[in-house]
């Protein structure tokens, strides 16, 4: 529930008008084809949806987190029942019995624009070397976590998942909200996402500068150079070369030239190449690989960067931009052609 809290103090919480998925005129299939098309935006960059539903026994949706593990949402217009668990349990017995080809299948199914195998799709998105396609191919899919999404959940399904959970099932319901917006629009509120400890949703996704270490001269410097040719994040020398463990996977990262500006942006992924740092000009360096990664022909100047944000930055190895200031400047690098 969202509610309106009086500034002064003095009134009490009024909660805003819910809705539902019916009287926006929207059908369970619409709100399935809309979170696989929008996930990442609407719950977290760390899953990569690989999968929905067609006639059969399927989940609605199936995606992948950076650890391989696969995750199965059963979406459901109207309050969960104890059913719908049921129903998600034996998605994952059936997907127990895939092998590495079946979720091929179903990867190549629907994303028919792809021209890759899942394996390698997976390693990119999440930053992995290309060359251990075959060894995650071999891991994909053999964990599982099970999510009914849900408009509200009933006494009958919190105790029955209380049960499973008592009982090693890794389950969870995922209640959302719909709120009465505009002719429009109508808001979404859907909490984080926590199973058994892990986090796979975040909120606000944060945004850093890395600089690129330019100093006196105009020309890129070999660090800067190393980061463009791996599409990469990176830091050097005590005290900066451990910064760059500040920033988490799925954040944006927008590279920094002194004088320059930003000349390429990106999102962080799990891969920090921790056990092989490169040595740069006689020092250690780690690199965080980024994905998306783009250099941006007309570099967001720092002008261009006070302008969009309102502020003058002084940009350190790693440094975190904040609040809408922060996503103004993302914004602005991301127009940029």
């Amino acid at each position: 529930m969202i509610y309106e809290i009086d500034k002064r103090g003095k009134k009490p919480p009024s909660p805003l008008p819910v809705s539902s998925l019916s009287e926006q005129r929207w059908r369970e299939k619409k709100l399935q084809n809309y979170l696989f098309q929008h996930m990442r935006e609407l719950v977290s960059t760390d899953l990569m949806v690989i999968g929905q539903s067609k006639p059969g026994e399927e989940a609605d949706l199936v995606a992948l987190d950076y650890e391989g593990e696969l995750w199965l949402f059963e979406l459901k217009k109207l309050g969960g029942e104890a059913e719908n668990l049921l129903q998600v349990m034996r998605y994952s017995q059936i997907f127990g019995a895939f092998e590495f080809s079946d979720l091929d299948d179903l990867y190549r199914r629907d994303h028919s624009d792809s021209t890759q195998s899942l394996a390698l799709a997976f390693c990119e998105w999440f930053g992995y070397d290309l060359g251990r396609a075959a060894e995650w191919g071999e891991k994909l899919g053999k964990r599982h976590h099970l999510v009914v999404v849900t408009d509200g959940t009933d006494d009958k399904t919190l105790a029955s998942i209380a049960h499973w959970q008592r009982h090693g099932v890794d389950i969870q319901a995922w209640p959302y909200r719909i709120y009465q917006g505009t002719q429009r629009a109508f808001y979404f509120d859907l909490p984080e996402l926590f199973i058994r400890g892990k986090r796979i949703s975040r909120k606000a996704v944060p945004i850093f500068f890395v600089n690129t270490s330019r100093k006196d001269s105009d020309e890129p410097t070999s660090m800067e150079k190393l980061m463009l040719r791996d599409e990469c994040a990176l830091t050097s020398e005590e005290p900066w070369i451990y910064k760059i463990f500040r920033i988490p996977s799925g954040a944006k990262v927008m590279l920094y030239a002194n004088k320059v500006g930003v000349i390429a942006t990106g999102i962080a992924t799990p891969a920090r190449w921790i056990d092989t740092p490169v040595e740069l000009d006689g020092e250690k360096a780690h690199r965080l690989k980024l994905r998306e990664f783009r250099v941006l022909r007309q570099p967001l100047t720092v002008q261009a960067i006070r302008q969009a944000s309102g502020k003058s930055y002084r940009v350190s190895s790693v440094y975190e931009l904040w609040g809408d200031a922060g996503k103004a400047v993302w914004d602005a690098a991301s127009a940029r052609p």
